[in-house]
């Protein structure tokens, strides 16, 4: 199955993405006799019975009105997550790319869990903004892991269940400032976060497709282009860490809330570390597709300030 936000920001509402078009959620659960309708797919996740009840809401909704894709807006499947995590070194052959200019490192003996601002969400066709204080601008494509259930401690085995779907995801970074160049000490340059956490700097989508859909032994094969160049091109057994042992780890240390997002690891390719250097310029068309779960394209537009 697959879900999506549509609409205009600010007043998205939760969609099933079926052969013929969009059905409205929320107009589905009325049609099948849920007890909560809702319009936000985060909400619809935190109900304990949405697994179950997806299927006959499905349904349901083939009997009511459609949306056409080419007629509306995709927002990011979940608009407002709770928490936007992501691991970093998170591929063998990115850290290898990394090598000439950090020299020879081994990967992390553990998941290097970092983030991002919740507010740098935004749709699989929305501009990324390229804004004045860098000139750095970067892509990584990863797939998004959303959590489905609110978890503690839970094992690999468990975080199967936990995992409502995966998405396709651009990890979009400042690279001078998320290592900062401004700063002399080392200490003071370690600021990720900040050079992670622009407005757009991290699209998803097209859609949220639900993890009894995946494959969990077959990698998922990841590329992104930049004006039809292919830039990154490998799949998900590049992962230092697999996903399930991500959500397994991170319960470790936090609750997992319905709708929280992991970007899971991006591959070698960056612009970061090619000869000469490919960062993004204003006006690129960046596309992000991964296996099964669709395509992004968002086109670089420098912010007028």
């Amino acid at each position: 199955m697959k879900l999506v936000s549509y609409g205009q920001p600010g007043t998205y509402r939760a969609g099933i993405w079926l052969d013929d078009g969009i059905a409205d959620l929320e107009e589905g659960m009325r049609l099948a006799g849920a007890a909560a309708p809702v319009s936000d797919l985060r909400l619809f996740l935190g109900q304990e019975d949405w697994r179950s009840q997806l299927q006959k809401i499905a349904k349901a909704a083939a009997g009511g009105r459609r949306i056409d894709p080419a007629a509306t807006h995709l927002g990011p499947p979940i608009p407002q997550p709770g928490n936007v995590l992501l691991a970093g070194a998170n591929t063998r052959s990115h850290v290898r790319e990394a090598e000439p200019f950090v020299g020879k490192v081994n990967p992390p003996n553990r998941p290097m869990l970092i983030g991002k601002s919740t507010a740098s969400v935004c749709g699989p066709f929305d501009d990324i903004v390229l804004p004045p204080e860098t000139k750095k601008l970067d892509y990584e494509v990863e797939v998004a892991a959303i959590i489905g259930k609110r978890c503690r401690r839970i094992t690999e085995e468990q975080a199967r269940d936990h995992i409502a779907g995966l998405c396709v995801s651009n990890d979009v970074s400042a690279r001078d400032i998320q290592i900062a160049e401004h700063e002399e000490v080392l200490l003071y340059k370690l600021t990720h976060y900040l050079g992670k956490s622009f407005d757009t700097f991290c699209p998803m989508g097209p859609a949220l497709v639900t993890s009894d859909e995946i494959d969990w032994d077959r990698p998922l094969k990841m590329r992104t282009l930049v004006n039809g160049q292919v830039r990154q091109d490998s799949d998900t057994s590049d992962l230092v860490h697999g996903i399930l042992k991500l959500v397994s780890y991170a319960s470790s240390i936090m609750t997992l809330n319905p709708g929280d997002v992991f970007l899971t690891g991006s591959p070698s390719g960056v612009g970061n570390f090619m000869e000469p250097p490919g960062f993004l310029q204003d006006g690129d068309l960046v596309r992000c597709e991964i296996e099964r779960l669709g395509a992004m394209e968002n086109r670089v537009r420098r912010e007028i300030v």
